[in-house]
């Protein structure tokens, strides 16, 4: 068994978990701008509630993006202090895929998830993925867009086999008529992140690669928008 700790804080949901196989312990509350007071304590809680020590972790899970700048911070901070302080390792996941993760259990059926979070500023965080073998595999590359920027919404012989995953189809950032139709007739899974789902992936990720468990110091957050702001300034010489 691996024992894990898993942090997500990319959103308003505080999220934490612990797991060890079948045996697993969960904080997941909607507390928005109260992460950095609330996660620690919440971890002691949790912890105690396992009987687990913090030593006895095998590596720690922190969901790196995309998501809100300082709730991706807060918890790569975190997870860099608890996992030097363990001598363990830790796992980025992407919170994309995290919820990719939940909708294959929640739909095994489906075989193409299509992930939108709310971004704000009228922007979705968006990627494609496909199952395979009950793990969500990365379609392409994790995106910052408009609704305008959209893929065309699929048609109704794609909806048994295509899942739309997150709260980002339920905002009103003007869909074009095509995708009203869509998102009316596949009732979106409008879930978030959940730590839970993050250990389960780093726990399916590990077992195909063990070097997804890197050093403390190479848990670096992935900021979508930082990365579109800065290759839309212009360069030297234009």
């Amino acid at each position: 068994m691996t024992r894990l700790l898993a942090i997500d804080t990319t959103g308003d949901m505080c999220s934490l978990a612990l797991k060890d196989g079948d045996q697993t312990h969960q904080f997941h509350q909607c507390l928005p701008r109260q992460h950095a007071r609330q996660v620690l304590p919440q971890l002691e809680a949790l912890f105690a509630e396992a009987g687990w020590s913090k030593t006895s972790l095998d590596a720690v899970v922190y969901g790196r993006g995309p998501g809100s700048f300082t709730g991706i911070r807060i918890a790569a901070g975190i997870a860099q202090g608890i996992a030097l302080g363990s001598d363990c390792g830790i796992i980025p996941v992407s919170t994309l895929q995290t919820l990719a993760m939940e909708a294959v259990d929640v739909r095994p059926e489906v075989h193409h998830l299509w992930v939108a979070l709310d971004a704000r500023m009228r922007e979705l965080y968006f990627a494609r993925y496909s199952v395979v073998k009950k793990v969500p595999q990365l379609a392409g590359d994790e995106t910052l867009l408009t609704t305008a920027q959209l893929p065309p919404a699929p048609d109704e012989s794609l909806a048994c086999d295509l899942l739309l995953v997150g709260n980002g189809w339920q905002t009103e950032y003007g869909f074009n008529p095509q995708w009203l139709a869509s998102l009316a007739r596949q009732k979106p899974c409008l879930t978030l992140p959940k730590a839970i789902w993050g250990a389960a992936l780093a726990e399916v990720l590990l077992a195909q690669d063990p070097a997804v468990r890197v050093a403390p110091e190479l848990a670096l957050p992935i900021y979508l928008r930082d990365k579109v702001t800065w290759d839309k300034k212009p360069k030297v010489g234009q």
